[in-house]
């Protein structure tokens, strides 16, 4: 007889994984945050990682299963927003309307 795997342990390995990463990126986020500058380069990108990792459709169908609630994808997506704006902030860009004759929109300008 051969050990397969059906999908349901596989779903609660990808799930256990995921929130292993969550919890890694939000504990070097920490770490990093308070003795590093908000600018600094791995700030940003330990803030990038869990913002993608929490924007990531699977992250928010495991994280929504393992919690059984519906607002974990909201709240997930949220804080994957903050985290993007907080780097957009770090470096002094933000969004500026234009009205162009070409009809462009928002454009991010740093100062």
């Amino acid at each position: 007889s051969s050990s397969q795997k059906g999908p349901q342990p596989q779903i609660s390995e990808l799930n256990q994984t995921i929130q292993e990463a969550r919890h890694l990126y939000e504990a070097a986020l920490h770490v990093r945050s308070s003795i590093l500058p908000p600018h600094h380069p791995e700030v940003v990108a330990s803030k990038f990682s869990l913002a993608e990792l929490l924007d990531a459709p699977t992250a928010i169908a495991s994280a929504a299963a393992a919690a059984g609630a519906n607002d974990v994808d909201v709240l997930d997506k949220q804080r994957a927003n903050d985290l993007r704006e907080e780097i957009l902030n770090a470096y002094n860009v933000e969004e500026i309307e234009q009205s162009g004759d070409d009809g462009s929109g928002s454009v991010a300008n740093s100062k």
